[in-house]
């Protein structure tokens, strides 16, 4: 009973740990592009923040393996927030104290603290399931869901008014403070599993161990070739192509952008709540789950790219939520249950790597498409992806549907 209840607490301090580790994120993005606009007035150099945030936690990812190999995931993820927490600190220092030359060490620090980042990702979503019950994984999974899409519905609009009221420096002053605050949360973490570290692999094989755990299961091959496909797809709802859309498909100004993003969020807040509350049902249909709901991306897609009503477009919006969220649990769900602890982390820092790079490169893509054709062939396009990946599920169905079992690297 004792260990049952450490868990518990130890659960505890993990989501609100992350939470504050999340809300901090986003108010320190808000603080750098501000910032940057201010002192370049350069769009470009405004977009380099999230280009080097996805390169540096696309390193992370490929090198995560030798750091699992050597650490507990615990320390992993304290240590890796600890440094981010260090990091911030100077780039406080840095925007306070300098004023000429401190764009360049204001990029490398974004690049550090992203790479950090990358370690901390795996090694969370790889606690989680030492930290629960087993028929508990779907409804942990669809909370930590449900609290990632509040911190943002809330972050953005609430990063906004402070902005304005308290200026980027002491916006930076705060989000070191979450990052405080979540530094210790993490540290508090009681987690008992002794998972022996393999000093005497060999570095090469340490960094090919997780994409051998996703190629030599059947059904992590499956989720992962789909998640590549959806990924590609996924593109279309970045910033930029959603603001192509609401001014050439729609007709409406910025506040529609802010609409359809709000609207957007809002729909997998509230796709989380219902997956949490029928969690039973979904827990015995995981399969099923990723086929139907790949499906209804592939209907609400298109409905969303080929209308030209505002409010319709609000409410598609909406609705993207519920399969996406669904998706997203039960795929999740199914990586925690098919590999074991120190290898699932390895198995997350690659799938991490993968969608990261296609996501960049969907990002590109989108935007050249966008560009030499229209924003409604995009969503043409994105619609077949989905489709696509629908086709994958399909013929591999019988993978999806299989029982989970441990693999035994």
């Amino acid at each position: 009973m004792s260990n049952f209840l450490g868990k518990q607490a130890s659960f505890r301090l993990l989501w609100f740990g992350q939470m504050s580790a999340n809300l901090g994120d986003i108010l320190y993005v808000v603080c750098l592009i501000k910032l940057i606009f201010d002192a370049t007035g350069s769009v470009t150099y405004m977009s380099l923040v999230p280009f080097f945030n996805t390169i540096s936690a696309l390193i992370s990812g490929l090198l995560a393996p030798l750091v699992i190999n050597k650490y507990k995931l615990k320390s992993i993820l304290f240590f890796s927030q600890i440094g981010k927490t260090f990091l911030l600190l100077v780039l406080c220092i840095t925007a306070v104290v300098f004023n000429d030359g401190w764009l360049f060490w204001i990029y490398l620090l974004i690049c550090f603290i992203s790479f950090l980042d990358g370690w901390a990702s795996p090694a969370r979503n790889a606690l989680v399931p030492s930290l629960v019950e087993e028929n508990k994984l779907v409804k942990t999974n669809s909370l930590l869901s449900i609290s990632d899409q509040i911190v943002q519905l809330i972050a953005w609009p609430i990063g906004s008014i402070l902005l304005v009221a308290l200026g980027a420096e002491n916006i930076l002053w705060l989000t070191f403070s979450l990052y405080l605050l979540s530094s210790v949360l993490m540290g508090l973490i009681k987690h008992g599993t002794d998972l022996q570290t393999v000093d005497d692999q060999s570095r090469m094989d340490a960094l090919k161990e997780g994409w051998r755990i996703i190629w030599d299961s059947k059904q992590l091959r499956t989720i992962s070739f789909m998640n590549i496909l959806e990924t590609f797809a996924n593109g279309v709802w970045i910033a930029a192509i959603l603001f192509v859309y609401v001014a050439e498909a729609l007709n409406k100004g910025e506040s529609w952008w802010g609409f359809i993003n709000g609207s957007f969020f809002a729909g997998m807040l509230f796709g989380g709540l219902l997956i949490y509350r029928f969690s039973h049902i979904l827990e015995r249909n995981l399969g099923k789950t990723n086929l139907w709901s790949t499906f209804s991306l592939i209907v609400i897609t298109f409905l969303f790219g080929m209308t030209s009503i505002p409010w319709f477009a609000l409410f598609v919006s909406f609705l993207f939520g519920l399969p996406q969220m669904a998706r997203d649990v039960a795929e999740t769900t199914i990586i925690q249950k098919t590999a074991k602890e120190q290898l699932l982390a390895k198995a997350y820092s690659a799938r991490g790597t993968l969608i990261f790079g296609a996501f960049g490169i969907s990002s590109l893509v989108k935007g050249w498409i966008t560009e030499l054709f229209n924003v409604r062939t995009t969503f043409i396009v994105a619609t077949g992806l989905f489709l696509c990946s629908f086709s994958v599920a399909l013929i591999s169905r019988r993978y999806l549907f299989l029982d989970i079992v441990e693999t035994s690297s």
